[in-house]
């Protein structure tokens, strides 16, 4: 049944395939030497020359079919630089899941395109600006300076696009977006021109996160916390010395009317400027007879009022606090709630407005030392502690964030965000892994509104017009100007001025209308209808706030679906100590630096030319270079993009923050090299055995295809579930342990022989299992898997003549499920426990195995012929004389011999020639013994003794843990061996 069923089962699929198939004859394999096949692997030659004929044949474009599409977007790259591992990771794990569907028959639709990135490319390039010309942007002028970032995001595009393809990415290039181009643009324009509709979207005077170097509001996401234990110093933008942070000042203001004082708190004193009042707790019985009074501001030259509020932490520094609502969110509600007056005092460039002239105009963190100055002068200064605190800083600039209160467009998040957590909790939108449900629903559940607007010249300009009539204004939004214009003077007549709003959209919100604008919203395409929404939005969990619950509910709001209904989350990547790369450590590995292979010399010149161009600070290079020093002395050697694929496809993509460590990719490459020589070992047999149809398979053909048959079933659940880890440690596993290891040494006995029925079923199976792995592991090594298949197609007639994989189906589980027999499978597993052991005796014995012969002695006749038939098997793998097969009950024993269990249906006996060799054996295996009781009772009193299970760190008792285990089971082993040794 299972000969018939593997003989129909490669008929239909060649049938199928249509490819190279005039002869009659199907089943005669033979050598064609059209071309010589390479001797070894080489990763360059290899992936040289395939993405140019999957373009050519627009293999990445959609198929017609009538299985349902696969959709996803490419997370855009932000135009700031050249790719990163991070971007590598996302682009295989999409890639993958893209193949893997094409070849499974399903219409892939994946969309390329790059990210404008507002803040992160206008910081870059006037870093790069002053670092080659000494200029900033306020030099050039708005005009020119754009100029230089077209030219920027240019050169970066070209780079990218190139780096994607080199990496193998099935994009549909067609399809290709940037953010600023005027598709996307008018999209961005008519969604906020929608949500205004909608009165979703309101002007206010808000505190927002303002950055001085940038003068430019920015977003959460754009904020680092930096903690700070205790005094600090740290580099601040534009000024020449560090900054102290991470102390508390105390200090008093006089009461009125009385020489007592209230003192007070700060972490940033230069702030008192503002202060408007000093709050105090109701029940704080310290302060009770102070609220309603008043104290003197020493530099307002005014009095401001002591307030009693709930907000107050009465066990907090002195329990009376300073507020200064222009410069704190919480003071700002404070003042609101108390009526009082809100005073700026910082502007955007970071210096001081005060009525002041020694303050007026100068640096904040200067005019910090000279009001604690005066107030030790006044006698008003207190102490100054120690203060565990953290310092906002701009990820993009390294500025100190100061809040600042500025009018700014807001968009209302209520209602849409009540959409997305509905939709999470009812299980219509799906996230994978779901621990992240927790963070979804924490963020949407405490949503603030959206501030929208940023003060930058890179972005789209927000679509609201200023409009007046000379005694009244109003804001307008609109899509053109003329819209605008329209609309103005149906309000005020036709004697109106309008001007468009100077500010610009945050990154962020573009990019959140992305699943629909790239399928051609807001016009009802032919893609829109068919392709949106997407299947599946794939990202790091560290923007799933600030990207992915903004893409639900716009998504939502706008088209009235859900964007997609699955979310994939995969973790940060992390060098090998499990540090997250960034530039700051120093660990940010390039991945051309992994495919190409790199020098440490050239790896350090790298650093330098980043330097050199403003990417690096100097303390980014000392690090980059000191770690490159420290991990790669020897540089990086040369591993190929599928190795890489196959590394980054082998992390469980799902954990919190994933370790990449650069030697799995050599490993990994010589993985490639391993199916490489398989190949070669294949195609030499086929040139010397044809294979006869009606050929019988032996047991072991039987066996491995049962693995193949498991192994397929599991890479497509794995797929289906998003395990590519998975994905990869089973088709190692297979390819590694059951086919290179067991199977394709276990038929060089039957080879051997030129002819035969076992050879030719051999032969076929050797090739039905070859086909299906390189199929199977084409979506995750695509250039390893069309270069083998080419060239082994035109070798071997029986393999259909593609141009690619890509052209084929995907091996599924229902195609192989005959072949399935798992009783099968633990007996042949026992016939290679039976080598294992046979093989262990030798090691341990250190004996000549090939003078020798093995006894396979069994409890019992279940098996008898299976182990009969694969004597020869057995004589091969485990390189003995020969193998007996017989019945315990029927069997006498050797005289001069060593021997082993297996488990409990067989004993190995060993045959040794010289009787004087069967007592040095049992003396060689007593001191083994000796030497690793020994060895355990060190281990036993290192791991009982007094305090080493609170003292010892948690991997070494692991450590010791697994060595106790691996002693037992050795010993174990070695007196079984002795006992039954005589």
């Amino acid at each position: 049944m299972i000969l018939e069923t593997f003989r129909m089962n490669s008929l239909l699929l060649h049938v199928t395939l249509r490819r190279g198939y005039n002869s009659p004859n199907c089943y005669k394999y033979c050598t064609q030497t059209k071309h010589d096949f390479p001797t070894t692997y080489n990763c360059k030659d290899v992936e040289s020359k395939w993405y140019d004929i999957w373009e050519k044949n627009k293999y990445f474009s959609t198929k017609h079919s009538d299985k349902t599409s696969f959709t996803i977007i490419l997370p855009p790259p932000n135009v700031t630089g050249t790719l990163h591992l991070g971007h590598s990771l996302t682009a295989v794990i999409q890639d993958s899941l893209a193949r893997w569907y094409r070849m499974r028959g399903h219409p892939v639709v994946w969309v390329p395109g790059l990210d404008h990135a507002g803040i992160a490319t206008q910081v870059v390039v006037e870093k790069q600006l002053k670092k080659s010309k000494g200029l900033s942007r306020h030099d050039l002028g708005k005009e020119e300076f754009l100029s230089h970032v077209e030219s920027w995001k240019n050169e970066k595009e070209d780079v990218i696009y190139k780096q994607l393809k080199s990496f193998g990415a099935s994009l549909d290039w067609s399809r290709k977006f940037f953010t600023k181009d005027e598709r996307c643009s008018n999209a961005v324009t008519e969604a906020f021109v929608q949500l205004a509709e909608r009165n979703l979207v309101y002007r206010d005077k808000s505190i927002v996160n303002w950055s001085p170097t940038l003068r430019s509001a920015i977003s959460d996401i754009e904020v680092d916390y930096i903690p700070v234990t205790g005094k600090t110093e740290i580099e601040i933008p534009g000024y020449e010395k560090k900054i102290t942070f991470g102390q508390i000042t105390e200090f008093s203001y006089k009461l009125q009317n009385s020489d007592e004082v209230l003192t007070v708190a700060s972490t940033r004193p230069e702030t008192m400027l503002g202060d408007v009042a000093v709050a105090v707790h109701p029940e704080d019985e310290r302060y009770s007879r102070y609220i309603g009074s008043q104290v003197w501001h020493p530099f307002r030259k005014t009095h401001i009022p002591i307030i009693a509020d709930r907000f107050v932490n009465m066990t907090f520094g002195t329990g009376a606090v300073k507020i200064t609502p222009a410069h704190d969110p919480a003071d700002l509600e404070v003042a609101k709630r108390h009526n009082l007056e809100i005073i700026d005092v910082i502007d955007e460039k970071g210096n001081i407005i005060s009525k002041t002239e020694l303050f007026q105009g100068v640096p904040r963190f200067l005019v910090r030392e000279l009001i604690l100055t005066h107030l030790a002068n006044d006698n008003a200064l207190g102490e100054i502690k120690d203060h565990n605190m953290v310092v906002p800083k701009c990820s993009r600039s390294g500025d100190v964030i100061e809040h600042l209160l500025k009018e700014q467009w807001f968009i209302k998040c209520k209602s849409m965000s009540a959409l997305a957590l509905e939709a999470v909790k009812n299980g219509t939108l799906k996230i994978d892994p779901s621990v992240h449900e927790r963070t979804w629903y924490n963020w949407l559940e405490n949503i603030k509104d959206w501030c929208v607007s940023r003060q930058l010249w890179w972005g789209h300009r927000i679509p609201a017009y200023l409009c007046s009539n000379g005694s009244e204004s109003t804001w307008i939004i609109a899509r053109t100007e003329n819209e605008a214009l329209v609309k103005a003077r149906n309000k005020f007549g036709n004697e109106v001025t309008i001007k468009q709003d100077e500010d610009v959209l945050d990154t962020w919100f573009s990019s959140a209308l992305l699943p629909f604008t790239v399928m051609g919203w807001p016009n009802q395409t032919g893609d829109y209808k068919k392709f949106y929404p997407l299947s599946m939005l794939e990202t790091g969990h560290d923007i799933l706030f600030f990207w992915v619950t903004r893409m639900v509910m716009l998504g939502t709001e706008l088209t009235g679906q859900l964007p997609f209904k699955e979310i994939l989350l995969h973790g940060v990547l992390c060098d090998n100590q499990g540090k997250k790369m960034s530039k700051s450590l120093g660990n940010v590995i390039t991945p051309e630096n992994i495919t190409q292979g790199i020098s440490l010399q050239n790896l350090n010149e790298q650093a330098k030319q980043n330097y050199k161009a403003g990417i690096f600070s100097h303390k980014e290079l000392e690090r980059t270079v000191n770690l490159n020093n420290k991990m790669f002395p020897n540089g990086i050697p040369e591993c190929g993009n599928d190795a890489l694929r196959l590394t980054l496809s082998s992390l469980e993509i799902k954990s919190h923050y994933i370790n990449f460590d650069v030697s799995e990719c050599v490993t990994n490459k010589l993985f490639c090299n391993k199916i490489w020589q398989a190949s070669k070992f294949i195609l030499l047999a086929t040139s010397k055995h044809p294979c006869l149809p009606d050929a019988k398979l032996s047991s072991i053909d039987k066996w491995i295809l049962s693995r193949l048959s498991s192994m397929v079933t599991t890479v497509n659940e794995a797929f289906l579930h998003r395990n590519l880890h998975l994905v990869t440690s089973k088709m190692k596993n297979f390819f590694y342990r059951d086919f290179c290891d067991w199977y394709l040494e276990a038929t060089k006995p039957g080879l051997a022989h030129l002819e035969g029925n076992t050879a030719s079923g051999h032969i076929r199976t050797l090739i039905k299992c070859l086909d299906v792995s390189l199929r199977i592991i084409a979506p995750i090594t695509p250039y390893l898997a069309d270069e083998l298949y080419s060239l082994l197609s035109q070798r071997i007639d029986t393999l259909p003549t593609l141009k690619s994989l890509m052209q084929t189906t995907y091996p599924t589980s229902e195609e192989f499920q005959e072949f399935r027999d798992e009783v099968l499978e633990e007996n042949i597993g026992n016939v290679w426990k039976v080598v294992s052991t046979i093989r262990s005796l030798i090691s341990t014995s250190n004996i000549k195995s090939k003078t020798s012969e093995a006894h396979v002695v069994l409890s019992a006749e279940d098996n008898m012929d299976l182990f009969i038939e694969n004597s020869s098997v057995i004589a091969a793998l485990s390189r003995v004389q020969g193998v007996k097969v017989a019945l315990e009950n029927n069997y006498d024993k050797m005289e001069n011999c060593i021997s082993d269990t297996v488990g409990s249906h067989a004993v190995i006996y060993l045959s040794i020639k010289d009787p004087k060799q069967a007592e040095q054996i049992q003396d060689r295996i007593k001191r083994k013994v000796s030497a690793l009781e020994g060895q355990m009772n060190r281990l036993l009193q290192l791991t009982s003794a007094p305090g080493y299970i609170a003292k010892a760190p948690v991997d070494v008792q692991s450590k010791h843990l697994q060595k106790k285990d691996r002693i037992r089971q050795e010993l174990e082993k070695l007196r079984q061996m002795r006992a039954n040794s005589a």
